[in-house]
């Protein structure tokens, strides 16, 4: 919008002087000051019997109309609606400034009809206004308008930071028009359109109406996450970074739908990148899925309107560590929450057992979790200080790629001795 300069003045015959030009009104009036070759357009809200214009400066002049009629030899007149006005400088024989006057209550708006017509790329604002134009005439008696704006304003929907938020929007429109193309909006909303600018600045309330319009664009979302276990001795758990969800396998993934309200039906695909097209199918908005293989993995979501005709994507990048066994050779359970276990450090164990006897070859230990570990007691006392033996079978999520075992899961087949220490 171009910038207006302007006063309101809602007191009875309130008085305000410009730098050359004061004007008296019972009503709000406007001086626009920027328009070419013209030094003052004035727009009033209704020319009263006592509205005047009155020229501050110095010079001998008088008040003559564009056609050069005479109008006062006083610093102020009454003016008429549509008419330019000369101050005309009598001793040089000259004309120093010219001015347009308007009474704005003579052009009214109405605002017919406005409706939609929207699709999955676009919404077209469809409007049926009348809005008079606000000519005026410039010193060398061409014929101008004045800009009638208008905006059009209403609340959409866009995902930032994760999540779903309210987004305002609020546009300037010059008349004429009769449609406005905006991005679709992503929720149902109401959309309304305001004007003109002028009705505001003269402190009227300006002409205003509305349509209610039901989305039909989606946009797709996913918000996946890797669902924590308790254990910390697991290697890279969750080593994730902003384009891939990685860790340890078997890696359990949560996947969340967040696209707009407007999605209805939801496809799910996962599938191994070395083979797109052998995948897992899900219909739920949302899925919880385990990866049990190492790999590299794609979730591709797909999102359609309740018409089936507009269609979103989005997809998440999975990958499943190579497995990893690590175990240590000594502990010392005295409470002091230091080294207080034995455990294994492992990363994308498929499966795992472990057993720990003592000397004489009895069982004090078993288990097929890889996250516990012994706690250095045998029937809730701990043990004796010594040498205790291990037996631990594992496969990992991982396949030899080559020689003998090419295809199969990595196996694991440690023995070994542990030091207990108090």
């Amino acid at each position: 919008m171009r910038k207006l300069l302007f006063t309101i003045i809602l007191t009875a015959l309130s008085h305000f002087c410009f730098a050359q030009f004061s004007v008296v009104s019972p009503n709000g009036y406007l001086q626009i000051s920027n328009e070419q070759n013209i030094d003052a357009v004035f727009i009033f809200n209704g020319i009263a019997t006592s509205t005047e214009i009155s020229y501050n400066g110095n010079e001998t002049f008088e008040w003559r109309k564009y056609d050069n009629s005479f109008v006062a030899n006083t610093r102020n007149f009454s003016p008429e609606d549509a008419t330019g006005y000369i101050v005309f400088d009598k001793t040089n024989n000259t004309p120093l400034h010219h001015i347009w006057v308007i009474d704005y209550s003579l052009y009214p708006i109405a605002l017919n009809s406005l409706t939609t017509d929207g699709n999955c790329d676009k919404l077209t604002i469809n409007t049926n206004f009348n809005v008079p134009d606000l000519i005026y005439y410039d010193k060398n008696n061409s014929r101008k308008t004045l800009p009638r704006i208008f905006n059009l304003a209403y609340t959409d929907y866009v995902f930032k930071d994760k999540a779903w938020q309210d987004s305002p929007v609020s546009t300037d429109y010059t008349y004429p028009f009769t449609q406005i193309s905006v991005n679709p909006p992503k929720k149902d909303i109401s959309i309304c359109i305001t004007g003109d600018s002028y009705a505001k600045e003269l402190g009227l309330t300006p002409q205003k109406i509305c349509t209610d319009y039901k989305s039909v664009a989606v946009e797709c979302h996913i918000a996946a996450s890797i669902e924590k276990r308790s254990g910390t001795n697991e290697y890279k758990r969750d080593d994730s970074n902003n384009n891939t969800l990685i860790g340890s396998g078997p890696l359990v993934v949560y996947f969340e739908n967040k696209s707009n309200p407007t999605a209805a039906f939801f496809e799910w695909k996962i599938y191994n990148n070395m083979t797109p097209t052998n995948y897992y199918r899900y219909s739920e908005e949302n899925v919880r899925y385990t990866f049990n293989e190492t790999g590299n993995y794609t979730a591709l979501l797909k999102v359609m309107n309740a018409e089936g005709n507009c269609v979103g994507e989005d997809s998440v990048k999975v990958s499943v560590l190579e497995s990893l066994l690590d175990i240590p050779n000594a502990f010392s359970p005295n409470g002091d929450g230091i080294n207080d276990e034995f455990r294994v450090v492992f990363k994308s164990l498929k499966t795992y057992s472990i057993t720990i006897f003592n000397r004489w070859g009895i069982v004090v230990y078993k288990s097929t979790d890889p996250s516990q570990g012994w706690d250095g007691k045998i029937g809730g006392k701990v043990a004796a200080m010594g040498t205790y033996y291990y037996v631990i079978e594992a496969t990992g999520t991982d396949k030899y790629v080559e020689g003998k075992h090419q295809g199969k899961h990595i196996m694991y087949s440690r023995k070994g001795h542990i030091n207990l220490f108090k």
